[in-house]
């Protein structure tokens, strides 16, 4: 009897491992939060007086806040999402960062 409930005591621990085996989304959690906030300062300073900078840079600027929104809402979502999207996302975050990071030294921030 108790090798039986061993077994099955051993068998729900391993089916609640497998459930909870999803893939981690903090990585691009906290990856967003510090692209967005780079993203936020520089966008605030445009927005104050957008005649002040050339279309691309007004372009980019709304692709980008394009892009925060849909994943944002991608990560605050239940949804499943693959280790390679999440990735990516941080991979694109690090060009937002560079992105900003170019626009502050263009107005000397």
């Amino acid at each position: 009897m108790k090798k039986i409930t061993s077994l099955l005591l051993v068998l729900v621990m391993c089916v609640s491992l497998v459930a909870c085996g999803g893939v981690d989304k903090q990585p691009a959690i906290d990856a967003f939060n510090k692209a967005s906030t780079a993203y936020d300062e520089v966008s605030t300073i445009i927005n104050e007086n957008p005649d002040a900078y050339d279309q691309e840079v007004i372009d980019t600027l709304t692709e980008m806040a394009n892009v925060l929104m849909q994943h944002k809402e991608l990560l605050e979502s239940d949804q499943e999402i693959e280790q390679e999207k999440l990735d990516e996302m941080i991979a694109w975050y690090g060009e937002v960062e560079a992105w900003v990071a170019d626009v502050k030294a263009e107005l000397g921030i």
